[in-house]
């Protein structure tokens, strides 16, 4: 028998000898091995992506509304290694202790505070809303003109619409006036004036010319 198409493999210190038939299963056997290595390697590349995906997911926005002027304190469950304010015009923080950050409004308008912790993983992204202090300026506006009850007012970011009706032009000064004392250049007038109530109207004044005996005329008289 012909041994041209035949090889030798060594399998625990023994040679073996292998025809071609035999070659071909053993090739089909190790591009089997190879290609199962492949895709378990890919599954646990695919698995440690996503792991890494989802440590590095920023958590949802919180929304926090501020006044002018005011100030807040966040409370976190784990300690806080840093803290950034995207605009610190609008707002500044400071850190009290490890779980407690101090958050001022300062001007009007919105910004963004992020705050990290340890391993620099993003720990809660807030977004501050600093406005005007719409329940003092209604209170104010209460106390100084108790009766211009049909005053509305709501704020927008960084101005304050007031609607409704006053009594005279004089009342819509004095309103815009508080107003402008709260939020400079940043109120936004929609008031409409209605006169007091009048009386009754006097009767019209006529003058008359009475004619007495011999033709003789009079003062005028007025009735």
């Amino acid at each position: 028998m012909s041994e041209r198409n035949s090889s030798f493999r060594i399998y625990g210190g023994t040679v073996m000898k292998m025809t071609n038939s035999h070659n071909a299963g053993a090739i089909r056997f190790v591009r089997m091995l190879v290609i199962g290595g492949l895709v378990v390697a890919g599954e646990v590349a695919i698995a440690a992506t996503e792991g890494i995906y989802q440590s590095a997911k920023v958590p949802d926005t919180q929304q926090v509304a501020l006044v002018v002027g005011k100030s807040t304190v966040v409370d976190m469950p784990v300690a806080i290694k840093r803290a950034s304010l995207a605009d610190p015009q609008i707002a500044d923080a400071i850190v009290l202790s490890p779980k407690q950050i101090y958050v001022t409004g300062k001007g009007y308008g919105t910004t963004n505070l992020t705050l990290w912790g340890k391993d620099d993983q993003v720990l809660a992204v807030f977004d501050l809303d600093v406005g005007i202090d719409l329940a003092r300026l209604t209170q104010q506006l209460g106390e100084l003109l108790p009766d211009e009850t049909n005053l509305r007012l709501k704020g927008t970011h960084d101005h304050v619409a007031i609607s409704g009706t006053v009594s005279s032009e004089a009342r819509l000064s004095q309103v815009l006036a508080v107003a402008e004392a709260y939020a400079p250049k940043r109120v936004l007038n929609f008031l409409k004036v209605y006169p007091e109530p009048i009386g009754n109207p006097a009767p019209d004044v006529q003058t008359v010319t009475v004619e007495v005996i011999k033709g003789t005329a009079v003062n005028a008289v007025k009735f």
